[in-house]
């Protein structure tokens, strides 16, 4: 590795792989879907019909619609139903490949994670090289349709990752920032998004210093994922982070946002995704009381996941924090 921002090994890197076109299937054009279960969450949500997922960029417009927030899911078939963007893992996606399914073809808009926390937790390190994440999204590319973004292989910094891992929240930044570099290069067809990761306000303003010294600046990007931030506890700290970044003119999407968050600063994000709602059925044994899944809770209920996003947005419609009197009900997890 030439020009290391710090103080590590050498990584040993491929030979380049010959340049390939890719061709990518046309967008799937728009079949009847079943709109069943959009009508029986806006019933849940007290609302005539849930929220447009288009962006609202009117000064007097929708405060809800100002972010794309996508919806994270487990359901890779989800894609072809849902009426709201999506977030799902790669790793979601690569279990249909591997058990030889049909890969879904979206009819929504969607965006890739790429699973760093589970790889991380579970083996303090990356199992797939960048040639063989690269690869793999590229197939997902050409069996699906281009996704909106998708995540490099990020090395979050969460103290306890970081223990993992043996290594420290510089170096962390410095894979980041390699990984990112290494893919946009030998897989530009990808719509890779550069991923800031840090703990402390300090650390991420060094990982903006180390994106600039690599070539990259961060305000000239579209959208910068924000990591390291789905699992703490600490909303204002979160939010003083995201005030910061924010006004340096860094166009954020918010990893996992939680919803007490979501509603304090998602004002200043272009974009969220949040899983939270499954936890929370699960964690919480919530289940509507029309639903009629065999399921003892919600936690992979397409009605219960619209009805929690659009509770959610609501939020950003009343950012004193007051609850939807239509929540009041459900009595969804607040600290999702």
């Amino acid at each position: 590795m030439t020009g290391t921002l710090f103080d590590v090994a050498p990584l040993e890197r491929p030979a380049r792989a010959p340049r390939v076109d890719v061709v990518l299937p046309a967008p799937r054009r728009p079949d009847p879907v079943d709109d069943r279960p959009q009508q029986a969450a806006a019933r849940a949500a007290g609302v005539p019909h849930l929220t447009d997922w288009t962006r609202d960029r009117r000064p007097d417009g929708d405060p809800a619609r100002r972010v794309a927030f996508y919806l994270g899911c487990h359901q890779p078939r989800w894609l072809e139903t849902a009426p709201v963007p999506l977030f799902i893992a790669a790793q979601r996606l690569a279990a249909y490949r591997r058990r030889g399914e049909d890969m879904p073809r979206p009819y929504t808009p969607y965006a890739i994670d790429s699973g760093g926390f589970t790889e991380l937790s579970k083996h303090g390190m990356w199992t797939l090289s960048e040639d063989e994440y690269g690869g793999m999204i590229t197939r997902f590319m050409l069996d699906m349709g281009p996704p909106r973004f998708v995540a490099p292989q990020d090395w979050m910094c969460e103290p306890w990752i970081v223990a993992k891992t043996g290594l420290s929240v510089e170096i962390h930044q410095e894979l980041t920032v390699e990984n990112y570099l290494y893919l946009t290069r030998e897989f530009p067809h990808v719509p890779w998004i550069p991923v800031l990761q840090g703990w402390q306000l300090a650390d991420y303003a060094r990982h903006v210093e180390a994106y600039a010294a690599a070539g990259i600046d961060l305000a000239d990007e579209p959208l910068v994922g924000l990591g390291s931030v789905c699992r703490r506890e600490a909303t204002a700290e979160i939010g003083a982070i995201v005030t910061a970044l924010h006004g340096m003119g860094i166009r954020m999407h918010g990893f996992g946002v939680k919803r007490a968050g979501f509603t304090r600063y998602g004002h200043l994000l272009e974009s969220a995704d949040s899983l939270a709602w499954s936890f929370g059925a699960r964690r919480r044994q919530i289940r509507l009381p029309d639903c009629t899944h065999a399921a003892e809770d919600c936690r992979n209920c397409l009605t219960y996941a619209l009805t929690w996003r659009e509770t959610t947005l609501n939020g950003l419609r009343h950012p004193k924090g007051a609850e939807d009197p239509h929540q009041t009900a459900l009595r969804l997890d607040a600290t999702a």
